[in-house]
């Protein structure tokens, strides 16, 4: 199972990554990114976030959360540089990066243990399974759809390496071209179409009793009761 922390194999292009590449033409960012680890003000503000989890003192969860965050947020921060002239990660991208990356890998070691891949099942059906894809943008506020894409980007850094196959599946199903994926992924596994979707249904089970599904999706329940 690949480490949340673990980006050299395939780093994820983020939206402002772009934007980092402006930004290392000056030397105050330069320093910054060069010195995120070493910057005692940021190691102490991630060390706060990390308290709630009891890791707050402990330097390789630190050094491991800071990995993330930068991951994560420093096309966002370089923007905001190359705006202000201020190299910074603020408050808000420090939170919900902890939470994210915490959250990752609670679900993580909770759904590598849950039985996924039990052969015994009803007859699922795709009437039976929750569409989890982003809904039309065109149809929701934009900071709704902001909760969702967030929600969903710290679901999918929980998921297993030997279920994110089937999370794909789970979040295409009801859209064109999925029928064809679930009967490629039935043969590859030598288990019948029914089998896959208990399989889905399980997954969505698995992300949906976790004891961080709720914190997680809390900023998109609000938005909905709100709108």
């Amino acid at each position: 199972m690949t480490s949340l922390s673990d980006t050299s194999s395939k780093p994820t292009v983020r939206k402002h990554d772009g934007e980092i590449i402006t930004a290392r033409q000056h030397d105050a960012w330069l320093a910054f990114e060069a010195g995120i680890h070493q910057n005692d003000a940021l190691r102490a503000r991630v060390s706060r976030a990390l308290d709630r989890f009891g890791l707050g003192s402990s330097t390789a969860a630190v050094d491991e959360a800071l990995d993330y965050l930068t991951n994560k947020e420093l096309g966002q921060s370089a923007r905001y540089f190359n705006q202000s002239g201020k190299p910074q990660f603020n408050q808000q991208q420090i939170s919900h990066a902890v939470l994210s990356f915490m959250a990752g890998k609670e679900q993580q070691r909770h759904m590598t243990d849950l039985a996924i891949h039990e052969e015994d099942h009803d007859d699922a059906s795709p009437d039976g399974v929750r569409a989890c894809h982003l809904a039309d943008p065109g149809h929701i506020r934009p900071d709704e759809y902001a909760a969702r894409r967030d929600a969903l980007r710290a679901i999918a850094a929980m998921i297993p390496a030997d279920a994110r196959e089937l999370y794909d599946i789970m979040l295409a199903v009801r859209e064109p071209g999925t029928l064809t994926r679930i009967h490629s992924y039935a043969d590859k596994h030598g288990i019948g179409q029914s089998t896959v979707y208990f399989r889905i249904k399980k997954l969505a089970e698995a992300i949906q009793l976790h004891p961080w599904f709720e914190e997680i999706t809390a900023p998109f329940r609000n938005v909905r009761r709100t709108a």
